[in-house]
């Protein structure tokens, strides 16, 4: 069974055909034609990936209504592949997966602390993902507490591995903060002298 998609101007893609457009901003996408939308005039094309990995590709979606070109460069008139089958189960558990991790992230945002401090939290939950809000306190596994200002100087807890690696966290971010401050000291203009 062959199918034709139907192109703007009563031209015809079949899947599979390799296609050469000139986008309206002289972009030129050149590509396997894989579906195309009649009435929206949309057309998804495959191509090489532009990071140069071989087992990847690019799916560009190509709005035919600011083409200003568009050239069948090989006709394609076997037969599209047939769909590959899509497993509910695991679009569920991906579905669960990220609704837990945004109902986690909300957590994440501190009630009533300040901007460094919710910076200060941002920076540790980028290494460790147990970490939440207690008040305006900063808990890691529940074993570390850290307190306003949060520093590393106010991190309490057991001594061990996990303490000293929440302070060097936190010396790190503290660091990098000061560090940005300088840049947009530096970058601010100068007042004239008058």
């Amino acid at each position: 069974m062959k199918i034709d998609m139907a192109a703007q101007d009563g031209e015809y893609f079949n899947i599979g055909s390799i296609v050469s457009c000139t986008t309206c901003y002289n972009q030129k996408i050149q590509g396997e034609v894989l579906a195309f939308d009649e009435g929206t005039k949309m057309l998804a094309i495959k191509s090489s990936a532009a990071s140069g990995k071989r087992e990847v590709h690019d799916i560009r979606m190509v709005n035919l209504s600011f083409v200003s070109h568009i050239k069948v460069t090989k006709e394609c008139n076997d037969p599209p592949p047939p769909l590959t089958s899509i497993s509910i189960q695991k679009i569920q558990s991906r579905l669960r997966q990220n609704l837990d991790e945004k109902r986690r992230q909300v957590n994440y945002i501190g009630i009533g602390v300040t901007p460094e401090g919710q910076r200060a939290f941002n920076s540790i939950v980028k290494t460790l993902n147990e970490v939440r809000w207690n008040g305006k306190d900063i808990v890691v596994m529940d074993e570390v507490k850290i307190v306003p200002p949060y520093g590393p100087e106010n991190c309490t807890g057991k001594e061990g591995q996990l303490l000293s690696h929440v302070k060097k966290i936190l010396q790190k971010h503290h660091t990098e903060e000061s560090q940005k401050s300088e840049q947009r000291k530096s970058a601010s203009p100068v007042p004239s002298a008058s």
